[in-house]
């Protein structure tokens, strides 16, 4: 798949297989990060259980936790079933990521412990 591209080129190129699973592990830290979110908010919620539109958010929510998994649980299988050699050069979009922790990740590479904050970056309140 890496066939025809320049030297440049290939030092952007990581296995598919490697991508696909940095996604798979970022899908299921989301639902993780989804259902913890849910069961700390279940108190406050359990309050407003009769705001409909609240109700409609939460089950939103555990919605949104099981498409992660299954999102997770997809993306990993395909990635475990690709050839090892297949290769894609993923510095396009990567790019395209702002928040740095992120693209690191999914680069598969440690995170700087200098590195200077991008525009877009998550910051707490």
């Amino acid at each position: 798949m890496s066939e025809g591209c320049s030297d440049e080129d290939e030092r952007h190129h990581a296995p598919l297989c490697s991508i696909l699973q940095s996604l798979g592990e970022e899908f299921f830290e989301l639902g993780r990060f989804t259902e913890s979110f849910q069961s700390n908010l279940s108190p406050a919620l359990l309050q407003l259980a009769g705001n409909t539109q609240c109700h409609r958010d939460v089950q939103s929510l555990d919605l949104l936790a099981q498409r992660l998994n299954a999102l997770s649980h997809y993306v990993l299988t395909i990635g475990r079933l690709l050839p090892q050699d297949w290769q894609v050069n993923s510095h396009h979009a990567l790019k395209n990521i702002t928040l740095s922790d992120l693209k690191y990740r999914l680069k598969g590479a440690p995170m700087p412990e200098n590195l200077d904050r991008e525009s877009g970056e998550l910051e707490l309140f």
